[in-house]
């Protein structure tokens, strides 16, 4: 009975404290609604090519701690996929009151490092559908394709050689695919236009805890017309009967389709303005249908009253030629290539505006503000200098030359340097090509009333030339010419001149422009124009100042392939993709040539062109949009040349005359690569103003145009470092057989080697240990190797005088090394007995931690002397000031530059630098460190023979030995 009370009375009390705690609201639900984002919202990025939301929403206040947001995507609000992690600084928080994640162009979709199964985010209730990355079960991502536009990128290797054929059978056509595990390619993805996506953002605190979302929102992207354009720069040239236009090009648009010139007359601008509006209210329209099927279609009323003048397509929205010029003849504006015949009043030209305008593949266009005409003559447009293209010599083949002009000389800037400022250093600079080699630069100093201070020659082009001013300070005003001699002629007028004035901010006189002549040359740039083989547009390789005369194009080797893929086979755990491949350019029927992986492919691709031919002709019967019928034309075209070519061209009938496929791919692979590398050039040069001069593409004396970079088996620069390691390599054999053979090999006494054997006996009279520190870097670093071999002396005469070593060490692959040393030497000296284990020790891997380790050690143990050999940095000041004070004495070598003047400062003798690595062979004498070490100073004694050498000849203005060795 008293046990059944008992129990019944614990039951109670328990009961009675639940009821408590559960009243007094200890156990409630906790509230975490002020660490949920407020005002989440999504909207459409504007001008885009519909694959770009913008997500905002306000950040929370720094009290929170926050230390990321963390954005999550997805086409369900049940299943939302990690995007995107935004860390800000936890102590102040985020400034702005809005913070913005832009989703658009490709970012991450899955790869082979992606998890491997399906995983929940950490530390969330499972109510809230949030997931890591998508992960590499093709049955998750696989049905998410078709909610993106997703890239792969493929490494050529695996595309070509290693891709399964997959055939699919619909409507009794086969489809073949190439199939691709996921470790073979790399996925990335945008948003698809026209597609709900559904977001949200979570927060994460500084102790790492994972907050609730915020409430999913969804927005849709949608394509807009382009962004309105830069307004062009227009140039009339009576005498030359031609327009020139330049403008900017478009940025953040990839879906650019032509770049356009329009004419208008002043008279018809409310026209023209009123049909901008009804092409906005079109493009409102449409989007008003995508979003409700039941609104009427819109159609355009009124008609362009600009006249279209020029056309071209866009390369690359980035890289496009951003530059036109049109023939004006007998009162009209003409350009054969675009079939462009447009009536033009050449006498009043002021009575028309210009416009620049953009358009995208989905027909939408949008135009720049008027732009007004200006005139200019012939002599306004500058000279383009001789251009030459070839291959660059002594490379492995991934360099084109592109060089133009002859070198420049230029004043970069001046410094007095003294006080009096009677002496003015003037710092230059150069630019040249390989088509000439400077051998001297001649400068001619002027002062402010002509009379010249100085000419100076130049043969060694350190960049410097001191001036001496003869009024000093009062020197307000210098003019400089410039003129060159190099391995070419040049030309007599061949002039560079500067003016250098008195300015307040620098206090020294500042370089203007350069100027050739009349020409201000830094208001010019340079243009490289170039497409491959299998392209048909030009677009910019790089742009230069008006100074620089070369570009080292870098030709790089096809390494991957880029794939749209939509499809997936899940039974056999593939990603499938086109097996199509664009191979070269015919350029006969101005197609482009396309193969297949699989000879079936090509073989059965024929038939396919023609239904989509006649696809695109039932599209052009169904539809009365003007820019939809070019589009169709222009398409139905594109697939005539392609079926064209696929009958009639050499390289597929070579190719499908292999008997079998692999042959045939690396046929086509070979055919391909050489034509992506293969480049035509040209260039142009433009102040930016419509004064531009452009180049014929280039072509060899052979007529040759496209330009291939083949490697070399030699790089005949390096020839004298291959005779300095011959010349090295035989002085090493040869000390090292007479160190052999016996012959006494002197080496200079080093104080701190001798003085081992003194510090070690110091520490036996006063029956104190011993330390040594073998540096604080890895054993891959020489000075930790050279201060090991030092130890192993230390440790075998510490042995013989049975005292004691302490080897505190920083690396732990060093460590065992270390321990081996010290029982090795033991053993050689006789002692295994006194051989201690812990005589080398870890103490940690943190540089200031283990300085404080060993400081430690010295002060306990009361060591009586201490090395330091190795590789040392900010901690050896520390470590040596410790040793100083507790009187040992000290022995230290490093190579390490910065840390050696605080070794001579605090230690009792030095190694420096090089003398770390002669001490093992001081100390163990062994022939091949020996003639090694020997033959290191005979190569230095050439050196030195030669620095001096070439330091008479060239004060002579012989500069053949400064010439024979290849410049920096």
């Amino acid at each position: 009975m008293k046990k059944s009370f008992s129990t019944a009375g614990f039951l109670l009390f328990l009961i009675t404290m639940i009821s408590l705690l559960l009243s007094s609201g200890l156990f409630a639900a906790t509230d975490y609604s002020d660490y949920i984002v407020k005002d989440l919202k999504v909207t459409d990025d504007p001008n885009d090519d519909g694959s770009g939301l913008i997500v905002s929403w306000t950040p929370l206040p720094k009290e929170k701690r926050i230390i990321e947001y963390r954005v999550y995507r997805g086409t369900s609000p049940d299943s939302l996929f990690f995007v995107q992690s935004i860390e800000v600084n936890v102590k102040t928080g985020v400034s702005g009151k809005v913070m913005y994640y832009y989703d658009k162009d490709y970012n991450y979709f899955v790869d082979i490092q992606a998890p491997g199964k399906l995983k929940r985010e950490k530390g969330l209730s499972e109510k809230y559908h949030l997931y890591k990355r998508y992960p590499r079960d093709v049955s998750v991502t696989g049905p998410q394709l078709k909610n993106y536009d997703v890239l792969g990128v493929i490494k050529e290797k695996e595309f070509l050689y290693h891709a399964k054929k997959i055939v699919k059978d619909k409507d009794g056509e086969k489809k073949y695919y190439a199939g691709m595990k996921l470790y073979q390619v790399d996925m990335y993805k945008k948003l698809k236009p026209d597609t709900k996506y559904y977001y949200t953002v979570l927060t994460v605190s500084e102790t790492r805890k994972y907050y609730p979302p915020a409430k999913p929102v969804w927005g849709i992207p949608r394509d807009n017309a382009p962004e309105k354009p830069s307004t062009p720069v227009c140039v009339y040239y009576p005498d030359l009967s031609r327009l020139q236009f330049e403008w900017k090009l478009p940025q953040f648009r990839d879906d650019i389709y032509h770049h356009m010139i329009y004419l208008l007359k002043k008279d018809d601008k409310e026209k023209f303005d009123a049909y901008v509006a009804e092409l906005k209210k079109k493009e409102l329209n449409d989007l008003a249908i995508k979003e409700d099927s039941t609104v009427a279609p819109y159609e355009v009323k009124l008609k362009n009253p600009a006249q279209l003048i020029f056309v071209r397509e866009s390369a690359n929205p980035y890289t496009s030629m951003n530059y036109a010029k049109v023939e004006v003849k007998d009162g009209k504006i003409l350009d054969a290539d675009n079939d462009i015949d447009v009536d033009i009043d050449v006498e009043h030209l002021d009575n028309y505006y210009f416009m620049f305008s953009l358009d995208d593949y989905s027909g939408y266009q949008s135009f720049s503000d008027f732009a007004e005409i200006s005139y200019a003559t012939a002599k306004d447009i500058p000279t383009l200098p001789t251009m030459v293209v070839k291959d660059r010599p002594k490379d492995k083949g991934d360099y084109n030359l592109v060089m133009w002009g002859k070198p420049v000389v230029y004043i970069t800037n001046s410094y007095y340097k003294n006080d009096a400022k009677t002496k003015l250093v003037l710092n230059y600079d150069y630019f040249k090509n390989d088509l000439y080699k400077i051998k001297n630069i001649f400068f001619d100093i002027y002062d402010d009333k002509g009379n010249l201070i100085k000419k100076i020659n130049e043969y060694y082009f350190d960049k410097k030339i001191i001036v001496k001013l003869p009024n000093g300070a009062k020197t307000k005003k210098l003019f400089v010419k410039i003129s060159l001699k190099c391995n070419k002629p040049v030309g007599d007028n061949y002039t560079f001149s500067q003016t250098l004035e008195y300015d307040k901010t620098i206090e020294s006189l500042k370089p203007s422009d350069v100027f050739f002549g009349n020409e201000n040359m830094t208001e010019y740039r340079y243009y490289v124009y170039k497409v491959n083989k299998s392209g048909t547009k030009f677009h910019l390789a790089k742009k230069f100042s008006g100074l620089q005369r070369q570009l080292n194009d870098n030709i790089r080797y096809e390494g991957s392939f880029y794939v749209l893929v939509s499809k997936y086979d899940k039974d056999k755990n593939l990603f499938l993709v086109s097996p199509d491949f664009s191979v070269t350019r015919d350029e006969k029927n101005d197609a482009t040539v396309r193969a297949s992986l699989f000879r079936e492919s090509i073989l059965g691709s024929i038939k396919k062109l023609e239904d989509k031919i006649a696809e695109y002709k039932t599209k052009i019967d169904s539809t009365k949009d003007e820019n939809k019928i070019k589009s169709y034309q222009s398409a139905i075209e594109y697939y005539e040349k392609q079926i064209k070519v696929k009958k009639e061209n050499p390289i597929i009938k070579k190719a499908l005359s292999f008997k079998n496929d692999k042959d045939m791919i690396k046929y086509l692979q070979k055919v391909r690569d050489k034509s992506r590398r293969s480049y035509k050039y040209k260039i142009v040069k433009t102040d930016g103003k419509g004064h531009f001069a452009e180049s014929d593409v280039y072509k060899d004396k052979n007529g040759s145009e496209y330009f291939f970079p083949l490697p070399n088996w030699l790089n005949t620069d390096m020839i004298p470092a291959l005779i300095a390691t011959l010349i090295f390599a035989s002085l090493v054999f040869v000390m090292v057989s007479k160190a052999r053979r016996g012959h006494d090999l002197y080496i200079r006494p080093i104080a701190g080697i001798e003085e081992i054997d003194n510090a070690i006996g110091r520490a036996t009279e006063m029956g104190r240990p011993i330390l040594f520190v073998p540096g604080l870097s890895g054993i891959s670093d020489v000075a930790t190797l050279a201060g090991l071999g030092i130890l192993s002396r230390v440790a075998k005469k510490a042995a013989e005088y049975d005292t004691r070593i302490l080897v505190p060490v920083r690396d732990y692959i060093v460590l065992p090394i270390a321990q081996e040393i010290i029982k090795e030497a033991h053993y050689e000296a006789g002692r295994p007995d006194s051989y201690d284990k812990n005589s080398a020790f870890f103490i940690t891997t943190a540089q200031f931690a283990f300085v404080a380790g060993v400081n430690g050690i010295m002060i306990r143990e009361k060591t009586a002397t201490n090395f330091y050999m190795g590789m040392f940095w900010a901690e050896a000041l520390i470590m040596t000031e410790t040793g100083a004070g507790t009187g040992a004495i000290q022995i230290s070598g490093t190579d390490a530059i910065t840390q050696i003047p605080f070794f001579i400062t605090t230690c009792d003798y030095t190694l420096i630098g090089e003398e770390l690595y002669a001490a093992s062979a001081y100390l163990v004498r062994e022939p091949l460190m020996l003639g090694t070490l020997k033959a290191q100073d005979y190569t230095k004694l050439l050196i030195i023979i030669f620095i001096v050498v070439g330091a008479i000849l060239s004060s002579a203005h012989f500069t053949a030995l400064m010439d024979v060795f290849p410049e920096k």
